[in-house]
């Protein structure tokens, strides 16, 4: 089974490489899409989590409620060096 801690880790993982190839943040949907298979509301605690524990933000001014990483983690990268939205780290699934 899947720890709470892998999953922020992956959320954290996710927005950071998000923000890496696009030059923006995701949204809650795109965080949901990219990284829990449209499973909206494990996104939003996620995130909600993640924000209280100061490890990301809203983006001020943004319309669509942009997130920002604000302790970036390592992430995975493709041998040409771009960002890989998502790798499961350190288990099986």
């Amino acid at each position: 089974m899947i720890g709470l801690l892998d999953q922020k880790a992956d959320a954290l993982r996710f927005i950071t490489g998000f923000e890496l190839k696009h030059g923006r943040g995701p949204s809650n949907d795109e965080v949901a899409d990219g990284a829990f298979d449209g499973d909206e509301g494990l996104a939003d605690y996620l995130i909600r989590a993640l924000i209280i524990e100061g490890k990301v933000r809203r983006a001020p001014h943004s319309r669509r409620r942009k997130l920002q990483v604000l302790q970036p983690v390592a992430i995975p990268r493709a041998p040409d060096g771009e960002p890989l939205h998502l790798v499961r780290i350190g288990r099986k699934g």
